[in-house]
C-alpha cells in the first residue's frame, strides 16, 4: 500500500490546497462585492439579507441575517425528544440546539446557537455566507441572528428524525428499495458538494436527518459544519473511515465521502456496520485491512444492483474507487432513477401552460418556496433526476422534449412547446434548466401563492414597516441601485413596493 498511500496523500494535498483557495476567493468575492462576512453583523443596529446564489447566478435560496432579537420572530417549542436532538451531528451539544417555531410562517426550525467571539464559530458562519449551499436534499440555513453573547442560526427543522430511528427488522436493514432510495439522495447531496469544490469527511449514519416521519423517505445532509471546519474525531466518525486515511484523518480526499457513503448504505441493508471492534485500536487494524464481506446470510435477500453499488463505494483501493459523478452518470445509476413516479399530467399541464416571470417576480417566488414548499421541492426534484437523462444536473431542450412527448404522444407538439418554455423558465439564459427553475415551474402556484403566505413574506422583505423600501430590496436581494431601479420599474412608480403592489404582482403567476 506505501506507494499507493504516497500518491493518494499528495493527490489530497493537492485538492486541499485547490479547496482552501477555491474557499479564500469565495469569501474575498463575498467581502468585495457584497460586506457580507461575520464582521458585518457585528455591527449593531444594521440589518442585511444575504440571496444564495452560484457562480451562475441562478436565483437560489436565501439567508437572512440580522442583528434583531430572534425573540421578535421565532417562539421556543418544548421538546419532547432530548435524545433525538442529542443526535443532531456536527453542531456541538443538545443545549446548543433548540426546536423553534416561526410567529409569521408557523414554520418549526432548528436554531443553532454559538458565541459571538468564538473564531471557529465566526469561521463557521462566514462560510455559510461567503459559500451558499442550495440543494433539495441539504439542510438550509434561513437566518442568522445576532445579540450581545450569541449567535442563532436557523437551519431547517427535519421532523423524521436520524436514520437511527429507522424501524429495522431483527438481523436486517430496511427495505432495500427504501436503502436505495437514501442512497440514491446521499449520493446527490454528496456530488453537490463535491462539485462546488467541498469535502465533508466525517460522514456518519446520522449525519442525515429524515425530512418528516411519512413514508415518502425524504432525506437532508444536516451536519454541515465539518464541511467548513473539520472537527476532532470521535469513535463514531471512525467507524466510517476509508482503509487510506485511518492512519492520517487530516487526509481529506472526495474518495473519503465515497467509501463513508457506502458504509452507510451496508447499514441500512444489513442493521449492522462491517466491523465489530468496540476499541479504537482494534477498529483501526480492521478498517486497515478494508475487508468488507457481502457473504452473510442476510445479503441473500439482497439485490445484485444493490451490491454492485455496495462494490462499487467500497472498493479498497481509493484510485478505483468511483466518483460521485461517474456514479449518478452510470447506466445502472440512470435506469435505477428513471423508474421513479412519472410526472403527473397535472405538472405537465402547469410545464406546458407556465405563466412567464419576470425577475423580480422569481426572487419573491423563490422565497415563498424556500419557506413554504419543503416537501414540495424534493417531490419535484425526484421528477427532475428522472428525466435528466445524463445525469448532468440540468434540462436540456431534448430532455424536456422527451418529458413533454410522454404526456402529448406527439413529437412535433413536444417540439413546439420546447421554445415558449425555454423562454419562460429560463431565467439566467444560459441555455438549459437548473432545479431551481424547474421547481419554480411546476410548484403548485395556487396553493403557494396565498394572500396570507403573501402577507407573511411581504412582512418579512418589508421588515415590517408597510411597505419594501428600495434600500431594503437592494439589502434583500444583492442586487445594486440600477437593478434595483429596473426591477421597481417594471411593476410600481413608486420608490417603494406596497403590499397591494406586491400581491398584484405575484397573483399574476396564478
Amino acid at each position: 500500500m506505501g506507494s499507493c498511500t504516497q500518491k493518494l496523500k499528495q493527490a489530497n494535498r493537492e485538492i486541499n490546497q485547490k479547496i482552501k483557495k477555491n474557499n479564500e476567493m469565495s469569501v474575498q468575492l463575498s467581502k468585495n462585492q457584497s460586506n457580507q462576512t461575520l464582521d458585518y453583523i457585528y455591527e449593531k443596529g444594521k440589518k442585511k439579507v444575504v440571496k444564495q446564489i452560484d457562480q451562475s447566478m441562478n436565483i437560489q435560496n436565501f439567508i437572512l441575517i440580522q442583528t434583531c432579537k430572534f425573540s421578535k420572530v421565532y417562539s421556543f417549542v418544548s421538546n419532547n425528544n432530548n435524545d433525538d436532538l442529542a443526535q443532531v451531528p456536527g453542531k456541538g451539544s443538545k443545549e446548543n440546539i433548540q426546536i423553534m417555531q416561526n410567529n409569521l410562517t408557523g414554520r418549526f426550525r432548528l436554531m443553532e446557537t454559538l458565541r459571538v467571539y468564538d473564531q471557529n464559530a465566526k469561521q463557521y458562519v462566514d462560510n455559510l455566507i461567503a459559500s451558499p449551499l442550495s440543494h433539495p436534499n441539504i439542510s438550509q440555513t434561513h437566518e442568522i441572528y445576532q445579540d450581545d453573547e450569541s449567535i442563532h442560526i436557523i437551519h431547517d427543522y427535519c421532523s423524521g428524525g436520524g436514520l437511527h430511528g429507522l424501524n429495522f427488522k431483527q438481523g436486517q436493514g430496511i427495505a432495500e428499495q427504501i436503502a436505495l432510495k437514501m442512497l440514491f439522495q446521499m449520493i446527490e447531496s454528496l456530488n453537490y458538494l463535491h462539485t462546488k469544490g467541498f469535502n465533508h469527511g466525517h460522514l456518519t449514519y446520522n449525519s442525515f436527518q429524515r425530512i418528516d416521519e411519512s413514508e415518502n423517505y425524504y432525506i437532508k445532509l444536516t451536519d454541515l459544519k465539518p464541511i467548513f471546519i473539520k472537527p476532532q474525531i470521535t469513535f463514531e466518525q471512525m467507524q466510517y473511515f476509508a482503509p487510506e486515511i485511518i492512519d492520517d484523518n487530516q487526509d481529506y480526499s472526495l474518495a473519503r465521502d465515497v467509501w463513508s457513503i457506502g458504509i452507510i448504505f451496508f447499514k441500512l441493508l444489513t442493521g449492522n456496520l462491517p466491523y465489530v471492534s468496540t476499541q479504537p485500536y482494534k477498529l483501526r487494524l480492521e478498517i486497515r485491512k478494508g475487508i468488507v464481506s457481502f457473504t452473510d446470510l442476510q445479503f441473500d435477500k439482497i439485490s445484485s444492483k444493490s451490491k454492485g453499488f455496495l462494490n462499487t463505494l467500497l472498493q479498497y483501493n481509493p484510485s478505483e474507487r468511483s466518483d460521485l459523478n461517474s456514479i449518478i452518470k452510470s447506466p445502472m445509476y440512470r435506469r435505477l432513477i428513471s423508474q421513479t413516479k412519472e410526472m403527473s399530467k397535472q405538472s405537465s399541464n402547469m410545464l406546458m401552460n407556465f405563466k412567464q416571470a419576470n425577475i423580480i417576480q422569481s426572487l419573491f417566488l423563490q422565497f415563498l418556496v424556500s419557506q413554504f414548499c419543503q416537501n414540495q421541492q424534493n417531490e419535484i426534484y425526484q421528477m427532475f433526476n428522472k428525466y435528466d437523462k445524463n445525469g448532468d444536473a440540468k434540462l436540456s431542450k431534448i430532455e424536456i422534449c422527451d418529458l413533454l412527448y410522454q404526456q402529448l404522444k406527439s413529437k412535433e407538439q413536444a417540439q413546439k412547446q420546447v421554445e415558449s418554455i425555454f423562454k419562460a423558465i429560463d431565467t439566467d439564459h444560459n441555455g438549459s434548466i437548473d432545479c431551481h427553475e424547474f421547481i419554480r415551474c411546476i410548484v403548485d402556484r395556487q396553493a403557494l401563492i396565498t394572500t396570507p403566505n403573501l402577507k407573511v413574506i411581504f412582512k418579512l422583505l418589508s421588515n415590517g414597516k408597510g411597505s419594501i423600501r428600495k434600500k431594503r430590496f437592494m439589502q434583500c436581494f444583492s442586487v445594486n441601485q440600477k437593478q434595483a431601479d429596473d426591477m421597481f420599474a417594471s411593476i410600481t412608480k413608486s420608490k417603494r413596493i406596497t403590499f397591494k403592489v406586491f400581491s398584484r404582482t405575484m397573483m399574476e403567476l396564478v
